[in-house]
């Protein structure tokens, strides 16, 4: 049985408010940097590996390959920017994301549209 996860579009991705309940959820489960980057890696790659797909907001199927993360990461190995965003838990980012971190927080939305618990902006 295939499964199609579909993320948000760009700009919803990229939004302040998309930012700080991404933050929120990544808090809620106690994701450190290595554990976030297996809790994607994982989930992703089992998901792909079940016959899922990923698609993005305009309907494009992404490719879920072996480096998936570490590309959405631009191959920045500490993941430091998880622990970046952690911040914006508890208050909101004076600015929205910019382009070039579409591609990693639109795995964090298909991740946690994955395991069920969707990232919800309120």
């Amino acid at each position: 049985m295939c499964i199609r996860i579909e993320t948000e579009n760009d700009e919803t991705l990229r939004s302040k408010k998309f930012i700080g309940a991404l933050a929120r959820k990544i808090d809620k489960y106690g994701l450190t940097r290595m554990g976030g980057f297996i809790f994607l890696m994982g989930t992703t790659l089992d998901h792909r590996d079940d016959g899922g797909m990923i698609f993005d907001g305009n309907g494009d199927q992404i490719s879920v390959h072996d480096d998936v993360v570490e590309e959405a990461y631009n191959w920045e190995l500490s993941f430091s920017w998880h622990t970046d965003i952690k911040v914006f838990a508890t208050r909101m980012p004076k600015r929205r994301a910019k382009v070039a971190l579409v591609p990693r927080i639109r795995l964090w939305d298909a991740t946690f549209k994955i395991i069920g618990d969707p990232i919800v902006v309120d």
